[in-house]
């Protein structure tokens, strides 16, 4: 019954990924040395997180925009103040390096992965949606260590199977979060959806995917809306 739609979000995802040669989802390890290890959180903000007393940590579900059809990636670590984060870290999975053919490969067999920062990530003008969940020191202990054995456990990127969103689907489910099913969305859709999923007030998403099928199918398609 599903099939179909994904066959089509794949042939459009192949065509999309053909015209998009510079493929900016892909990692520039320039970018990605400075994220890896930013300490301040002042190339960011952290307007998407509300504090909560005893609750000084977080793990922030972001979507950005690429010259493909973008990429889903998460900020953890913890608050600051001023909206603006203490310390975060990066993680994401995506096709290591710069090469827009191993990208392109990456559609049809699985390709070598990288799952820290990417090209974009720091740059707030081009995200496209956010869903911030705080949490204790506790629970932040044991996410992180997920996210961790996650980005080691993840060697290859694989666009119909494993990718940018199965990646924060499986920290979302750790956290105990419902995920949508599959990685079949455009990023932005993926974190407004899950955002939903989980009570939150707003969908920071289109209204309708790449596939041409309304948000509200999606929705019910996942279990909730009905």
């Amino acid at each position: 019954m599903q099939l179909m739609p994904f066959v089509r979000v794949l042939s459009i995802a192949l065509v999309v990924g053909a015209l998009s040669v510079g493929a900016s989802a892909q990692t520039s390890k320039k970018e990605s040395k400075k994220a890896a290890g930013s300490a301040d959180g002042s190339k960011v903000t952290a307007t998407g997180c509300t504090p909560e007393k005893g609750k000084p940590y977080f793990v922030e579900f972001r979507s950005r925009t690429a010259a493909s059809y973008g990429h889903t990636f998460l900020f953890f670590g913890k608050l600051g103040t001023g909206n603006k984060f203490g310390k975060f870290e990066v993680a994401g999975l995506h096709p290591k390096g710069d090469d827009p053919g191993v990208y392109m490969k990456g559609h049809a067999v699985p390709v070598e992965s990288e799952t820290g920062a990417s090209d974009g990530d720091l740059d707030e003008q081009y995200l496209t949606a956010r869903y911030c969940v705080v949490l204790t020191e506790a629970e932040f202990k044991k996410v992180s260590a997920f996210i961790k054995n996650l980005q080691a456990t993840s060697p290859t990127w694989h666009a119909p199977t494993k990718n940018c969103n199965t990646f924060a689907g499986e920290v979302a489910q750790s956290m105990g979060l419902k995920a949508p099913i599959g990685g079949f969305l455009l990023p932005e859709h993926y974190v407004g959806i899950l955002r939903t999923m989980n009570g939150a007030k707003q969908v920071s998403a289109p209204a309708e995917n790449f596939a041409g099928m309304p948000m509200s199918s999606w929705m019910k398609l996942n279990g909730f809306g009905r």
